[in-house]
């Protein structure tokens, strides 16, 4: 039974595939990933493996190239079966990579499994020639090589204005780089080309094409030179000639850059050439073992197939002649029976003996033959065992020979001789593929002898009892009259019958009487001559009842009349059971038991178009748990799983007939009440609401839950099933922002925010590569002597279309779809800069705030992204400050300390923006490493004239006195507020009595006439 190997990380696929394969007698091991089949697989390798492309830790094209990197490994075949990559360069790259096939998902049992069989039994020469890989090899490399110049071209012309950063590409590169004029003279070299010429950049520069190509190649520049000024793009491969002297081949591509200069990129082609060389050499090795067998398939005799034999070696297996020899029984004397190439001249009065005695058998031949095994002469003309024909080999050429012993019955008898014009031919590879030609010769010999086809025949009979008696299925052997003969071991086992009760009975036996038209129609086909197949039910000695693939045959003698019946019989009991789970799956959620997506848009379309019809009303709401996140990672997974089979058994208990409700996955929901109206829909929303928010007890565990339900009704919120849920699911959002446990119907403002929405954030993905964005600078002053002693960095965005866009708007939207990342670098490191820049042209020195959104501060990237743009701009990390709002800092505390922590341990300062707000913890706040509080603007609004407002101000500024925190007020606008905060004790403030947030131009401009009046008055400016 052969092995094979399933790679998935989908459990359900891996038991669909090892459910299928079982059934057809292999034996199925599983791999979730790639790192895992390959420990698997180097453990106890397997004949076949089938992957699946896209999957974590490893995916399936690493996989293929650690599998055909692997000695062990690379030869066992590889099957890709994927539903993600389907398009033909996905097919063609797969196949590039050593994959021996490629299966879209889903296919077709049948055809499945035919292609699993075709690779499985396709021989390892057929396999590898099918894919071409040694030819496509250099074509491959040569494209690739190409693109490589092309994208550095273009990286180097968007980089023009950044010098030091092309520099650094030039400078860092893997390859050589040349830069030339046109007549071929070097301008410049980089590092790379340095090495492989073994010349200094300062030699270099000057010296032209002539001065560094082999003499054989010059030749060729001035056709080079006038190609690449006609074409812009030039590619060969050259040999060149080091500062030593010593000549290396190379892919040198060149292309015209821009200034009219010539860029060349070098690549020492070396090694490569020399594994082209041997992937050439085992590849012809390849074609001829594949020939050998065919000839061996094909010839009927010794003197039909051994010169075909050394044809193929030479024809096919790249060899310069080769020959077979025979033993001389008499003589001892290896005498040529067959030979073929380029010097059989060499065979002319050669004097081989089998004999270790005489000097002509310490040969190659003579010791293969005497001592039975291979030889290998890789250095002919200076191995001492091939001193009696060097002469003889020189005349004739020879580099390197091997000579394999062939067998009949077990005795050396022969050998097989091959001869090349290169030393070091035979590498480890290359014997192993002679071997294995030897061995496959030697099996056709014995084949040709009559003692080997009767002792075949007794092989195959035996093989043949085995088969039968040993075979998995049921077998029976009945009279023309059912009466059974013979029943293998199977039988016995499978219906729990011995021998002695079942022989002479009926296999009626095992019938229940329940499906007594199918043996009718049996005995019709059996009567007429015919096969018969079908599936029954059929009972074992106890009465169980078990489901049967039965076929029957009739059984003729060499006259062709009929003598018996063969019944051959399979248990396919746990098959249906597995086809009715399968049946299952494809339709209802294996967790709840509700209809599944499928199910769902079947009776979605049906209650449509009954509402179409019939002018009815037809209701969709997407329900999905509020929170249902924190059961899941507080309690765990089973936990919430058995929760989410309760909340299914309660809403399908509150639904009518005729109404659906499917899950989604995760913890959504989606519900269709046909002919509902919103009335109904309300009160059928309610009631669900109400059920979901009784108290749930699951295990040890109790808790309370509650949903949030949108609601779209048909027509006026669609008229197709693609709007009618998109506007459910909108209106479900909306009652998750209205403070979730509610529902929601569908509303054309929902709509229109949805489409706002949308807008943003398509706008956003193209905001920052066209500059739209802006940033503008609040200052921060100090109250104890009035200086501008900070700025806060607002980010602020003009839109063409869309005008000024508050970031109360896009923040959100930038948050949600991820783009905050990108955005926000783009922030830091300009207002890094702007700061360097403006202390670099002597203003005074000052902090710049720059706020985090609350994805920037959980990214783990977050400390080194700081440290590297304050690197760049060569900023100290004091005048860089970050704010924090406090509802994020209060979202996850540990994991806020240990991000602060980071920080402060680089020396980058944190504030706290928005205090008062976010429900802080003492304990915590404590043991936050941020050294000032950012009081929230909707606590300063009021402080002139707000009792609560002036004490919570006062509290929070005494607090942060007592924790050693400095404090800044945010949002300060009248001399009141001023006076109000001075007499607090308040540290800093901020807002429009001094500024609003102002373009970088006005805050130089706001700044340098601040200090200005501050100097001419002393005091404090307002």
């Amino acid at each position: 039974m052969q092995n094979i190997l399933v790679v998935d990380d989908k459990e359900a696929n891996l038991h669909l595939l090892q459910v299928l394969l079982t059934r057809h007698d292999y034996r199925v091991g599983t791999a979730l990933d790639g790192a895992q089949a390959l420990a698997q697989a180097r453990q106890t390798p397997p004949d076949l493996v089938i992957t699946d492309i896209l999957m974590p830790v490893m995916d399936g094209f690493t996989l293929c190239r650690e599998w055909k990197a692997d000695a062990r490994l690379k030869h066992i075949p590889l099957v890709f079966y994927t539903a993600t990559y389907t398009a033909p360069e996905d097919e063609r790259l797969a196949l590039d990579l050593g994959a021996d096939a490629f299966i879209v998902k889903p296919a077709e049992q049948a055809s499945f499994m035919a292609r699993i069989r075709a690779v499985l039994a396709a021989p390892l020469a057929q396999r590898l020639a099918a894919r071409q890989m040694p030819a496509e090899e250099p074509l491959l490399l040569k494209a690739y090589n190409q693109v490589l110049v092309h994208k550095l071209e273009h990286k180097l012309l968007q980089l023009a204005e950044s010098e030091q950063y092309g520099r650094k590409l030039f400078e860092y590169a893997p390859d050589g780089i040349l830069i030339a004029d046109t007549d071929g003279c070097y301008l410049d070299a980089n590092p790379g080309i340095c090495r492989l010429l073994g010349y200094t950049r300062d030699e270099l520069i000057g010296l032209c094409a002539k001065d560094i190509v082999a003499q054989s190649e010059v030749q060729y520049i001035q056709p080079a030179l006038q190609a690449i000024k006609s074409q812009s793009d030039y590619h060969r491969e050259w040999r060149l000639r080091r500062k030593d002297g010593s000549v290396f081949a190379a892919d040198v591509s060149l292309t015209t850059m821009p200034d009219g200069k010539l860029l060349a990129m070098v690549q020492d082609i070396t090694q490569r050439k020399v594994a082209e060389a041997k992937v050439q050499r085992l590849t012809n090795l390849y074609a001829a073992l594949s020939q050998c067998n065919q000839a061996i398939v094909r010839c009927t005799s010794e003197a039909e197939l051994l010169p075909q034999v050394c044809r193929d070696a030479v024809n096919f297996g790249g060899m310069k002649m080769a020959w077979i020899g025979m033993l001389d029984g008499a003589s001892g004397m290896v005498r040529p029976v067959a030979s073929f190439g380029t010097g059989i001249a060499y065979l002319d009065g050669l004097d081989i003996s089998a004999d270790a005695e005489k000097p002509s058998g310490h040969g190659p031949s003579g010791i293969s033959i005497s001592e039975d095994r291979p030889v290998w002469c890789q250095d002919f003309l200076h191995d001492p065992a091939t001193a009696f024909w060097h002469e003889r080999g020189a005349r004739f050429g020879w580099g390197a020979s091997a000579s394999l012993p062939l067998h009949r019955k077990g005795a050396s008898i022969g050998t097989f001789n091959v001869y090349t014009a290169e030393v070091n031919a035979f590498d480890e590879a290359a014997q192993n593929l002679l071997i294995e030609m030897a061995m496959d010769v030697s099996y056709a010999l014995d084949r040709f002898t009559t003692e080997a086809e009767r002792k075949q025949e007794q092989t195959q009979l035996r093989k043949l009892s085995q088969v039968v008696e040993q075979n998995p299925n049921a077998i029976i052997i009945t009279d023309l009259d059912a009466n059974i003969e013979y029943v293998n071991p199977a039988f016995v086992k499978a219906t729990g019958y011995n021998l002695a009760e079942i022989i002479g009975q009926s296999p009626h036996l095992l019938q229940p009487g329940k499906t007594p038209q199918i043996y009718a129609d049996m005995w019709a086909h059996l009567h007429n001559g015919n096969s018969w197949q079908s599936e029954l039910i059929h009972q074992h000695k106890d009465g169980s009842e078990y489901i049967e693939s039965v076929y029957v045959s009739p059984m003729r003698d060499a006259d062709g009349q009929i003598t018996h019946y063969l019944w051959i019989k399979e248990d396919i009991t746990e098959q249906k059971n597995a086809d009715e789970r399968i049946q299952y799956l494809a339709n209802f959620d294996a967790l709840t038991g509700l209809p599944n997506r499928i199910q769902l848009d079947d009776q979605l379309k049906y209650a449509l178009s009954q509402a179409k019809r019939n002018g009815g009303y037809l209701a969709v709401m997407f329900l999905d748990l509020d929170r249902f996140k924190d059961i899941n990672d507080t309690l765990g997974h089973s936990i919430g799983d058995a929760f989410l089979v309760e909340v299914a058994k309660r809403v399908r208990l509150l639904l009518r007939e005729g109404d659906t409700v499917s899950r989604l996955g995760g913890d959504e929901f989606i519900l269709l009440l046909p002919r509902s109206d919103a009335r109904g829909a309300a009160q059928i929303a309610q009631k669900l609401l109400n059920a979901i928010a009784e108290p749930y007890q699951i295990e040890q565990y109790d808790f309370v839950m509650t949903a949030s339900i949108g609601i779209s009704l048909y027509p006026s919120d669609g008229a197709d099933i693609v709007t009618l849920s998109k506007s459910a699911d909108t209106a479900m959002y909306r009652a998750k922002q209205d403070g979730r446990n509610c529902y929601r119907f569908f509303t054309a403002e929902m709509q229109a925010r949805a489409t706002r929405s949308l807008q943003l954030v398509n706008a956003l993905r193209h905001a920052l590569e066209r500059g739209q964005f802006q940033v503008h600078y609040q200052p921060q002053v100090s109250m104890r002597d009035g200086r501008i002693i900070g700025a806060e960095a607002l980010l602020r965005w003009q839109h063409p279309e869309l005008g000024n866009v508050s970031p109360a708007e896009f923040i959100p939207a930038a948050e949600d779809s991820g783009l905050i990342l990108p955005i926000g670098e783009w922030v830091l490191r300009t207002a890094v800069q702007q700061l360097k820049c403006w202390m670099d042209e002597g203003h005074p020195a000052m902090v710049i705030a720059v706020n985090l959104s609350a994805v920037q501060f959980r990214h783990p990237s977050l400390p080194d992204l700081v440290t590297s743009i304050l690197n760049e701009a060569q900023l100290p990390a004091e005048h860089l400050e970050l704010e924090l709002t406090e509802g994020v800092a209060m979202y996850d505390p540990q994991g806020a300390i240990a991000v602060m922590d980071n920080l402060h341990e680089r020396g980058i300062r944190m504030s706290i923006d928005d205090f008062g707000t976010g429900y802080s913890s003492l304990n915590y706040l404590k043991k936050f490493k941020v050294y000032k509080l950012k009081i929230d603007q909707s606590f300063v609004r009021d402080i002139s004239t707000d009792l609560e407002d002036k004490a919570i101000v006062a509290a929070i500024i005494s607090m942060a006195k007592s924790l050693g925190l400095q404090t800044i007020a945010e949002g300060v606008e009248t001399a009141e507020q001023m006076a109000f905060l001075r007499e607090q004790g308040c540290d800093e403030v901020q807002g429009y009595h001094y500024s609003k947030p102002l373009p970088t131009a006005q805050f130089e401009a706001f700044a340098a006439l601040f200090r200005k009046r501050q100097g001419a008055s002393g005091t404090e400016v307002t």
